[in-house]
Parts: C-alpha cells; sequence; structure tokens
C-alpha cells in the first residue's frame, strides 16, 4: 500500500481546489481577440491536447528546477487554472568504480501544486509549489512483476532487498550524499510565467515560457538544490488528424542555469540542456491518449556513473480523462530509455481544473 505520510497538504489543496464556483462556469474558448493585444493570443480550455506535467525524478536531479515544458497556449485575461499533480517514483540503481559507488534505493513522492493566471496582453504568471518526501520502496514487489511482465530488465532490483531507503553517493573515499532516513517537507517553490509567440496560424502555436527557483527546500533532506535556479525555453504544438480523430504534435526546449547548490558542490554544473517531443490523439471525446520522449543533459561532471553523469532519456505513456468541462484528469507512467540516469518507473497523477 502506498505510504500517505505528509499527504495530508495535497488533500486540502484539492478540496480547496473544488470550492471555487468561477472555475465552474468558466468559459472554454479555443481562440481570441483579446481587447488589450493586437496580435491573436490563442486560448485554450482545459480539454485541449497538452505534454504531460513531467521531468526527470531522480534523487540527484529532481531537487533542481528541470521544468515540464507545458502548453503552448496562454490563458486570456483573468482566466486562472489549478492543477494538482503527485508523482511516486520507484528508484533502484547500484554501481560503483575504483573511485566511486553510488546506490539509489528508495521512493520519491513529490505533490505540486500549480496556479497559473492570465494577465492579459499574451502574458501569464504562476506559482508552483512542491511537497517532497523519500520513503522505502513500498512497490518494490509490485515492480518487480512490472518488470517481469513487460520484459523489462531488472538491474539487480530482483536481488536487492525490499523496504529500504538509501540514497548514498561516495567519491575518491568521501561520502558526499547520504540519505537514509525518511523526510517530508516543501521543496524549492518556483515562480512562473509565459508570453505568447504572435503567430497567424490559428493550428500552431509558440508561447515562451520561463521559471524562477527559490531555494525553500531543505537540501539535506533532498527536497531542494539550495541555490536560486532560472530556465528559460520555448514549447510549441501543432493541430493534427490522425485516423479521422483530432490530435497534436508537441514539443519544446531550453536551458536551465544553476546557482552554487549544495549537493554535489563540487561536481554541480552550471547549465543544463532538456527539451520534449510528444504527440496526443483524442480517441473519444473523453479520452486523450498521449506518448511523449523528454531528454535533458548531465547535472553533473567528475564521474564516471551513469547515475551522476549522464544524458538522461525518459519514455512517457499515458493520457487525460475529461472528467467535466472544466476538469481534466491526467494519468502516466514514465520508463528509463537510458538506464540508471532516471527513476525505474514514475506513476503520475494530475487533475487540472480551468
Amino acid at each position: 500500500m502506498i505510504d500517505l505520510h505528509g499527504r495530508l497538504p495535497s488533500a486540502c489543496v484539492v478540496l480547496l481546489m473544488m470550492s471555487f464556483p468561477q472555475i465552474a462556469c468558466a468559459e472554454n474558448p479555443i481562440t481570441r481577440q483579446d481587447s488589450t493585444h493586437s496580435d491573436r493570443v490563442h486560448i485554450v480550455g482545459v480539454n485541449s491536447i497538452e505534454p504531460f506535467f513531467s521531468f526527470n525524478k531522480s534523487p540527484l536531479i529532481q531537487i533542481h528546477a528541470l521544468p515540464a515544458i507545458e502548453r503552448a497556449g496562454i490563458l486570456s485575461t483573468g482566466r486562472v487554472r489549478y492543477r494538482l499533480v503527485n508523482s511516486l517514483a520507484s528508484n533502484y540503481t547500484f554501481d560503483d568504480t575504483l573511485t566511486e559507488s553510488v546506490l539509489f534505493d528508495g521512493e520519491t513522492n513529490r505533490s505540486t501544486f500549480i496556479y497559473s493566471q492570465g494577465v492579459g496582453r499574451g502574458w501569464e504568471w504562476g506559482v508552483q509549489i512542491p511537497y517532497i518526501s523519500h520513503a522505502p520502496g513500498s512497490l518494490d514487489r509490485f515492480i518487480d512483476q512490472w518488470h517481469d511482465f513487460f520484459g523489462l530488465p531488472e538491474g539487480g532490483r530482483n536481488a536487492a532487498p525490499r523496504g529500504r531507503l538509501t540514497y548514498r553517493y561516495q567519491h575518491n573515499g568521501v561520502t558526499e550524499l547520504a540519505l537514509t532516513n525518511r523526510t517530508a517537507g516543501i521543496g524549492d517553490v518556483r515562480l512562473k510565467a509565459g508570453r505568447q509567440w504572435p503567430s497567424a496560424n490559428v493550428g500552431r502555436r509558440m508561447a515562451i515560457r520561463a521559471t524562477l527557483s527559490l531555494p525553500t527546500g531543505d537540501s539535506d533532506a533532498l527536497q531542494g538544490s539550495g541555490a536560486a535556479e532560472f530556465a528559460l525555453w520555448a514549447t510549441a504544438d501543432q493541430r493534427e488528424q490522425w485516423f479521422a480523430h483530432p490530435g497534436s504534435l508537441f514539443g519544446g526546449g531550453g536551458l536551465l542555469l544553476m546557482g552554487d547548490g549544495k549537493v554535489l558542490k563540487k561536481q554541480q554544473r552550471r547549465a543544463v540542456a532538456f527539451g520534449s517531443l510528444g504527440a496526443g490523439m483524442q480517441v473519444l471525446p473523453w479520452i486523450t491518449l498521449k506518448l511523449q520522449a523528454d531528454i535533458n543533459s548531465s547535472f553533473y561532471d567528475d564521474s564516471a556513473l551513469v547515475q551522476v553523469n549522464a544524458t538522461a532519456v525518459q519514455l512517457l505513456m499515458g493520457g487525460d480523462l475529461q472528467l467535466a468541462k472544466n476538469v481534466k484528469l491526467s494519468l502516466m507512467v514514465s520508463e528509463d530509455i537510458s538506464v540508471h540516469a532516471s527513476p525505474d518507473v514514475v506513476f503520475q497523477m494530475g487533475l487540472v481544473v480551468e
């Protein structure tokens, strides 16, 4: 059974989201002309096809402000969007060399509340508040069966003790990272902004987005990096039609600039590139299937271990369920394509109210 330690704040947020009466009667336009902005502003409702709100949840990477690329549409003036995302990452990887050793064995749960608001003239702002917990693996047996069923590599997981939490890294005889006790708390809060890129093609959109991460999380508990970080990227999408079903191609990429963090301080890089590419198809009016690939460059150097110094590629699979006109449920599972550079598997559920 999944550990519910620290989940009460997330449940309260859900109840709070449902209490806003203006959400239920919000419009669901596709495009409109903003009266305060001469360029066409693309407005999309909660039922649009958009990327998964996900990024690499490796213990050494999730502390940083690696962003989800988000959608290419910007909210109209005064329109608000509430999103609650819960992801459970199962980690098991081990390796050692003459100078290094690493063991990541445990589960990381991340519940994030995201608020977004359109402020006019093609602009949008918002805030992301994560709640992060690290705990022993409660899904170890299920993950073993998952790998067996799909014929996926175990990587030694099936021979490891179950129900263990150990995030440890040693370099040149020095223990640089050691987390063996449960932790839970607020992570690094992110302020975000977006700007619609003017376009005359209503079937194709582009936006420029940015986040500023504040060091509010405890770096010793792997809930934050210990430094301010800034990400800037472009995201775009294009409407498609596949087998008589409406669909979309989407993608984006950018750069993350990192301050002087406190985790693996001597090895941390100052810049990381990232990108996502995916597609979605609305198979029924209330069901959308999606497939997405995420990639990020290495966050650390001076290491021969893939877990520390490697480009990571993840495959994300799942879809969206339209529960009501302005309410959408997103379900996703991700697998590590570049083995050991990201979690074995991540299960994610997200609720969007707009």
